[in-house]
C-alpha cells in the first residue's frame, strides 16, 4: 500500500504522462494471470517500444491524475470501477496499440475487458475498442491526404504534357506536309 507522498508522486508523474499521450486506454485486468499480462506487456514493448505502457493504478489516482490532465473525467465515470490497468501512449501510433489489445482480448476469450479510450483526450466508451482498432494507421492516414493533394496536381501536369503533344504532333504534321510539296 502506497503511502501519501508515494501517491502524490503517482499522481503527478501519471499527469504528466497523460498531457503528452495520444492514447489513454483502461481495462479490467480481472481473469488474467501474471505470465499473460507479461506477454501483452511484451507484445506492446515489441510494437511500439517505450512509447506504450501498461500499469496497473487505483481508480481514484487515476481519476485524479485525468482530470489535472484536463481530461474530461465525467464522460469515463462509469469506467472507473474495479481493478484498473492503464495503457497509455506517448509516442507512435496509438491505432496501433489499440489493434494489439483488440488482438490480445481475442486470443484469450475476451479478457482484459476493455472500460474505456481516450483517444486524443476524446472519450470512447471500451465498447468501441473493435471499431477503433479497424482505423488506418497515422502513416495510412497520411499517405490518403498526400495522395488526394497530388491527384489533381499529377492529373493537370498530364493534361498540360498532353496539349504539348498535341501541339508538337500537329507541329510535326505541317513539317512533313511542306517538305512533301
Amino acid at each position: 500500500m502506497l503511502r501519501r507522498p508515494e501517491k502524490e508522486k503517482l499522481v503527478q508523474e501519471l499527469t504528466e504522462t497523460f498531457k503528452s499521450s495520444s492514447l489513454v486506454l483502461f481495462a479490467d485486468f480481472t481473469g488474467l494471470t501474471v505470465a499473460q499480462m507479461t506477454k501483452l506487456r511484451r507484445a506492446l514493448r515489441e510494437k511500439m517500444g517505450s512509447g506504450a505502457k501498461l500499469q496497473v493504478v487505483k481508480n481514484t489516482l487515476l481519476k485524479m491524475a485525468l482530470r489535472n490532465a484536463e481530461y474530461d473525467v465525467a464522460a469515463a465515470e462509469k469506467a472507473f470501477f474495479g481493478p484498473t490497468a492503464v495503457l497509455y501512449v506517448t509516442q507512435g501510433d496509438p491505432v496501433e496499440a489499440i489493434k494489439i489489445l483488440n488482438n490480445f482480448i481475442k486470443e484469450n476469450k475476451g479478457t482484459p475487458v476493455c472500460k474505456g479510450i481516450y483517444l486524443e483526450k476524446r472519450y470512447f466508451p471500451g465498447e468501441q475498442l473493435e471499431e477503433l482498432s479497424k482505423l488506418p494507421s497515422r502513416e495510412q492516414l497520411l499517405a490518403m491526404v498526400v495522395g488526394g493533394i497530388q491527384a489533381p496536381i499529377r492529373g493537370f501536369v498530364n493534361v498540360l504534357a498532353g496539349v504539348m503533344r498535341s501541339m508538337l504532333y500537329v507541329l510535326n504534321a505541317i513539317k512533313e506536309k511542306k517538305e512533301n510539296q
